[in-house]
């Protein structure tokens, strides 16, 4: 009941990076205020849809082919760090997401990671190319 009456309340989207950016290999974002993983739907969205938008028109299935394709995984891994503590969580399961308009990556916050821990910094990693990406850090469905 706590764990509902939280994603109800408190959940929340946050936009991380309120122009589009590219990542090259690695990237750090220090954030100007912290995030929270308040559960284990927590997790970091990319936004990906500048550089697919061509397969916006096709089916569900289609979609997702081409996510996996152009971005496998293992791919692309974000970690989420406390600057003060230096404790650090690893986003490395990439799931993928479509609707009508916009492709996205997503890396959830991981089980046997606790919750309730605040992050300052972000460091993305990914050897392929990110062009023209938006990040958000969401909290629940």
């Amino acid at each position: 009941m706590i764990e509902l009456l939280k994603m109800l309340f408190l959940s929340k989207f946050v936009l991380l990076t309120p122009e589009p950016v590219t990542i090259n290999g690695q990237h750090e974002f220090r954030l100007t205020e912290s995030i929270d993983a308040l559960n284990y739907n927590a997790r970091i969205n990319i936004d990906v849809t500048a550089m697919v938008d061509e397969f916006l028109g096709g089916d569900v299935i289609e979609k997702l082919d081409v996510l996996s394709e152009k971005f496998p995984k293992g791919s692309v891994v974000v970690h989420l760090i406390e600057s003060r503590t230096e404790d650090k969580v690893t986003l490395g399961n990439v799931g993928y997401s479509t609707s009508k308009n916009s492709l996205d990556l997503s890396l959830k916050y991981p089980k046997n990671a606790e919750l309730g821990k605040s992050y300052d910094t972000i460091i993305i990693e990914s050897n392929v190319l990110l062009k023209e990406v938006v990040i958000g850090w969401a909290n629940s469905k």
